[in-house]
């Protein structure tokens, strides 16, 4: 499979010169900055409309068949990968800061869980849903090449009504019935969560079990049964891609971020790359 190019959306800030632009939007295939994991500083929602494509977020990953709606927050890793079909993507993003704009709530994005939830990020489509939120999309394109007085207002007002829709989407979905298989998968999914919120400071499997209320070997015994890998390889995992994002900020040293994901020295840092990657983090960064 070969990595869809994927634009870096803090790149675009910091060349926009123009404070009040604080939304993006792109086909997925023209955008090229980065091949690999990474993260943004902005909200990013996606639609399929034709083809096939994988999200990779955190370590969650959904394969989409199209129509389908990807959504992302800003702190989540994140790459998409090509399936070998075609396909037709588009892609925004946004700031909080400035979506918010004149909103009182200030915690209003807060209440949808399928921006920060990553097994909710992926949402497939029936042919109804698909056309109205192409629409939007197509409206809200529209209106990033406008530079009319109210442009920006009526795209945060497109963005809301999007946003709105698959709250509503969401909640029509049927509750499936549970099994010991759902249980395992959802034991799983909260100890992924977890792990994305503490894995630099807490690498201890007693930790997520007691955070979980349930014993290390019984949870254990969940997670290898739920995913075919044992807890401390999740955790090793999560650790290995926050890594390999940072290692593509040149501007900070290794002896750094090995500091900053709390290893004890360069040297365990560069030990532990590459027992689980293969080479070293500065070959890597190359």
């Amino acid at each position: 499979m070969k990595t869809i190019p994927y634009i870096e959306y803090t790149k675009l800030e910091a060349e926009d010169t123009d404070k009040n632009h604080w939304y993006h939007m792109s086909h997925l295939n023209d955008a090229c900055a980065s091949k690999d994991f990474h993260r943004t500083s902005a909200y990013a929602i996606c639609l399929l409309r034709e083809g096939k494509l994988q999200l990779e977020s955190d370590l969650f990953v959904h394969q989409a068949d199209a129509p389908a709606i990807f959504t992302i927050a800003p702190s989540a890793i994140r790459r998409f990968t090509d399936l070998g079909e075609g396909y037709e993507a588009k892609i925004f993003f946004f700031r909080k800061e400035l979506f918010l704009h004149g909103q009182v709530d200030i915690n209003y994005l807060d209440k949808f869980d399928f921006f920060e939830v990553p097994e909710h990020q992926f949402l497939p489509l029936d042919t109804n849903q698909h056309q109205k939120l192409d629409t939007y999309f197509n409206l809200i394109h529209e209106k990033t090449l406008e530079t009319t007085t109210h442009a920006s207002d009526i795209i945060r007002s497109l963005i809301y009504i999007v946003i709105n829709e698959l709250d509503s989407i969401y909640k029509s979905q049927p509750d499936e019935p549970s099994s010991n298989i759902d249980k395992n998968l959802h034991v799983l999914s909260q100890f992924k969560s977890l792990l994305a919120e503490h894995f630099i400071e807490e690498r201890q499997v007693s930790f997520y079990a007691d955070k979980l209320h349930l014993t290390p070997k019984y949870f254990s015994t969940l997670i290898k049964e739920a995913s075919g890998k044992t807890a401390g390889e999740w955790i090793n995992d999560m650790l290995v891609l926050e890594a390999k994002v940072r290692l593509q900020n040149q501007k900070q040293s290794i002896a750094q971020i090995s500091f900053d994901l709390n290893f004890s020295d360069p040297s365990h840092f560069g030990k532990f790359f590459k027992k689980h990657v293969g080479i070293s983090p500065s070959d890597y960064r190359k």
